[in-house]
Parts: C-alpha cells; sequence; structure tokens
C-alpha cells in the first residue's frame, strides 16, 4: 500500500513539473521618427507576446529601408525585468548624382506585340511593374488584368512572369536596364546594442540613427487567471 503510494505521489510530482507555467511578459515597442517639423511621430507601435529568457523579433518597414529588432526580456528575483535589445536599422541609398562619367546603355526598342511589358517587380509586397499597349505603367499583384492578359504566377529564381489568356499562357521575363560605370549604392546599415534593467511597465528609450528612438516597455502577464 505504502509502495502504490509512494508512486502515485512521484507520477504526480511529475506531471506538476512538466506542466509549469513559465513566466509570460508583454513587451511593446514604439518606433518614433521626426516628421517635417523636426518633432518626433509615431509610425509603428507594435506589441509580442514572450516568455521569460526567450527573444523575440520585431520587423517595421522592407529589407531595404526598416528596423529589425530583437529583444530578450528577463525576469530577476527583485522582480526587475532586464531587457536586452538590439536594433538594426537599414536606410535605403541616396540617389546616385548624375555625372558625365556614368553612362547608360540604350534602352532597347521594344518590339511590337499584343504582350505587356514586365518592368519590375517588388518580390516582398508581391508587386509587378506593367506597362500595357497603351504604354501605361502600373503596379498590380497576381491576379490582376492587364490587355486581357491575367497575371497568374511569378518564377523568382528564373524572374519570370506567367500569364493567361484564353487558354493561352506565356512568360514575361524581367526587362532589366544595364549601367556602365556607375557603382552600386549600398545601404546604409547601423546596430545598437542595449541592455537595460527596469521595472515592469516603464518605459525606456532607445535612440537610434537620424533622430530615430524606440520606446520600449514590458510587464509581466499573469496567465493562471
Amino acid at each position: 500500500m505504502l509502495r502504490s503510494f509512494l508512486a502515485v505521489l512521484l507520477v504526480s510530482t511529475a506531471f506538476a513539473a512538466d506542466d509549469a507555467v513559465p513566466t509570460h511578459l508583454k513587451v511593446k515597442a514604439t518606433f518614433m521618427r521626426p516628421d517635417k517639423d523636426g518633432k518626433p511621430e509615431v509610425y509603428a507601435e507594435p506589441t509580442v507576446i514572450t516568455v521569460d529568457g526567450k527573444q523575440t523579433t520585431i520587423r517595421v518597414g522592407s529589407a531595404e529601408e526598416g528596423v529589425v529588432f530583437t529583444v530578450t526580456p528577463k525576469v530577476n528575483k527583485d522582480g526587475t525585468l532586464t531587457l536586452e535589445a538590439v536594433a538594426e536599422s537599414r536606410e535605403a541609398p541616396p540617389a546616385p548624382a548624375t555625372s558625365p562619367a556614368t553612362k547608360e546603355t540604350a534602352p532597347a526598342p521594344r518590339a511590337k506585340s499584343n504582350l505587356p511589358f514586365f518592368h519590375g517587380v517588388l518580390t516582398k509586397d508581391k508587386l509587378f511593374s506593367i506597362e500595357d499597349a497603351a504604354g501605361k505603367r502600373q503596379w498590380v499583384p497576381l491576379g490582376r488584368r492587364i490587355d486581357g492578359w491575367t497575371l497568374r504566377s511569378y518564377d523568382e529564381k528564373r524572374e519570370a512572369l506567367t500569364l493567361s489568356r484564353l487558354g493561352q499562357s506565356v512568360e514575361l521575363v524581367l526587362h532589366k536596364g544595364v549601367i556602365l560605370d556607375a557603382p552600386t549604392p549600398q545601404a546604409a546599415v547601423s546596430r545598437a546594442n542595449t541592455t537595460i534593467t527596469v521595472k515592469p511597465g516603464a518605459k525606456t528609450l532607445i535612440v537610434g540613427a537620424n533622430g530615430r528612438t524606440i520606446s520600449l516597455e514590458a510587464e509581466i502577464l499573469d496567465v493562471t487567471k
């Protein structure tokens, strides 16, 4: 009888340990930048739920111009929170100045065709720059019709856009202009590492590049209710 009781007690203890609920935290990051008058304006205010000691990532903007923000909150024994934050900002390169040393190849004349012309692609946004028969360019998503042709799919590796019309299927390959003797502008990337200890709910400010700032706050959630 005693052995049976001890076995049940050990099994119950094991289940209790496995079912221990980790400490959950809510992290709010407020992204601000100067407006046209130089005053700070909020342009993103995401909130994420994570657990004690787990890194979470917040992305604002695009891969070409935006911020990748990672934060790891840790709960200390005295009830304070230690926040380990890394902000990586990427700024779009400035438009290259016109220079006599820069030579651009003359664009190849467009052959007469009843097909639209494929000028560009925004892969992340799944938008395509298409010129119709009238010479009008516009950014359109898959499924849109141009001159009766429907944009069906895009092969990113081959940079080929598939169109269909009345049972006919064709591929348009991305048209590329060639620039000679011109260096490729690189995006400016800045990285800031910050480790702070704060009370739950208290705000802290992280200063970034070009007057941009991130206001960070975290609080402990009670998930047992």
